[in-house]
């Protein structure tokens, strides 16, 4: 089962990850994961409460496996008990220009793509039903709104006032014609999701 949720966010990579690595903001602005610590380097570990949208806090214990500084952090969880359960999260930034192309290594980006994919195995992960994972997308779809808030209030001064084609954004700072993201179903094939 795979899950992705993605938003764009005016502001660069580098403004981004200050945010995304700064564990010890999160219950400033982060309604999914209101406590976190640890360091953003591989082999560390988060100790973190993950509060989704409708289910109890989950208090985790994860293993950053990757981190690519302004590209991607991932992490990963497991049960005791041979991967019945394994859970890995990873959020991934993609530099866009002002008109939300890729930007090629070496040139400068003006906003990111932000998106979050987790990737639950095992034989417990294989058994999760299609409620937890829209569950799961709203938590995701809650986190990325509120780290576009943060990250867009303090980049340069510039707030959350447009998007690159002069649409105004609502209150929650996704605007109204732009998709806020991409949702892979739990049998792993990709649709689109357009949810203003």
């Amino acid at each position: 089962m795979s899950v992705r949720r993605s938003v764009v966010i005016d502001a660069p990579p580098s403004e981004v990850w200050a945010t995304l690595v700064a564990f010890e903001r999160y219950g400033a602005w982060n309604p999914l994961i209101p406590r976190a610590s640890g360091e953003a380097a591989v082999g560390e570990t988060v100790r973190a409460v993950i509060a989704q949208p409708r289910v109890p806090p989950v208090p985790i214990h994860a293993e950053i496996t990757r981190c690519d500084p302004e590209r991607e952090l991932a992490w990963e969880t497991n049960l005791p008990g041979g991967g019945l359960l394994t859970v890995e999260h990873a959020f991934q930034l993609t530099p866009l220009d002002a008109d939300g192309a890729v930007v090629a290594e070496g040139e400068v980006a003006s906003r990111t793509e932000f998106a979050q994919v987790e990737r639950v195995g095992g034989a417990v992960g294989r058994a999760v039903p299609d409620a937890l994972v829209r569950v799961l997308a709203d938590g995701f779809d809650q986190m990325n709104r509120a780290l576009r808030r943060r990250v867009e209030a303090t980049s340069d001064g510039r707030g959350a006032s447009a998007d690159a084609s002069g649409a105004s954004a609502d209150a929650s700072g996704v605007s109204p014609s732009e998709p806020t993201a991409g949702a892979t179903t739990s049998d792993d094939t990709t649709s689109d999701d357009h949810n203003p």
